[in-house]
């Protein structure tokens, strides 16, 4: 995410009427509802061993990895009312069933007494469950429009071609509800690694 020093981000926000904390979640949630799919090249931990990836997020937050990625997780389970689970020390999953996603978090030492956290948002479980459907889909208007050729049915055929419409008509509106399942899910992502950097800058000591 792109880092903008206190000064600028104190007179931005002067110049826009509200205070910086909430111009830095304002520029979370933008960054991750932007349709564009962040660059793997300019990535600072490269992807994921484990899943697939159709977005992500990553920063860095002042805290040790396994407090970062706690605090990372706790945000993203707060906003979608899902429970996660570890994945070794560095690693951790949230997955929204409802959406087919998973929240796949990791984290790694940045060299600088802080972490680097990547969100990962995997859509892997949905993906499947939409082009199981739309086999079975596919499947069934095939069987009634033999069936029908068969007997000679008009009936048949009829109820096989409504058959085949209306259950693409559901696989379309599916895929159209991941696509923005996904881009809201980023932008959870993005909102939680900034409020974790938040509440990390506030704890350090003044100096």
């Amino acid at each position: 995410m792109a880092q903008l020093s206190d000064e600028e981000l104190r007179e931005a926000a002067a110049e826009a009427g509200i205070s910086p904390h909430e111009l830095r979640h304002a520029l979370a949630e933008r960054q991750g509802t932007d349709l564009a799919r962040p660059d793997e090249a300019s990535s600072l931990m490269g992807p994921p061993d484990r899943g697939a990836t159709a977005s992500f997020v990553e920063g860095r937050v002042l805290q040790p990895p396994p407090q970062a990625i706690t605090a990372v997780r706790a945000s993203i389970e707060r906003q979608t009312g899902r429970t996660g689970h570890r994945q070794g020390e560095l690693e951790a999953d949230v997955v929204d069933d409802a959406l087919g996603l998973n929240y796949r978090l990791r984290t790694r030492d940045d060299g600088d007494g802080g972490a680097l956290v990547r969100v990962d948002i995997d859509p892997t479980s949905g993906q499947s469950f939409r082009n199981l459907a739309a086999t079975g889909v596919a499947g069934v208007t095939m069987a009634m429009l033999g069936l029908a050729m068969l007997l000679g049915s008009m009936l048949t055929a009829g109820l096989g071609i409504a058959v085949g419409v209306l259950g693409t008509l559901g696989i379309v509106r599916r895929s159209a509800r991941m696509k923005a399942g996904i881009d809201g899910a980023r932008a959870i992502a993005a909102h939680a690694l900034m409020e974790a950097e938040d509440t990390a800058a506030k704890a350090l000591p003044p100096g």
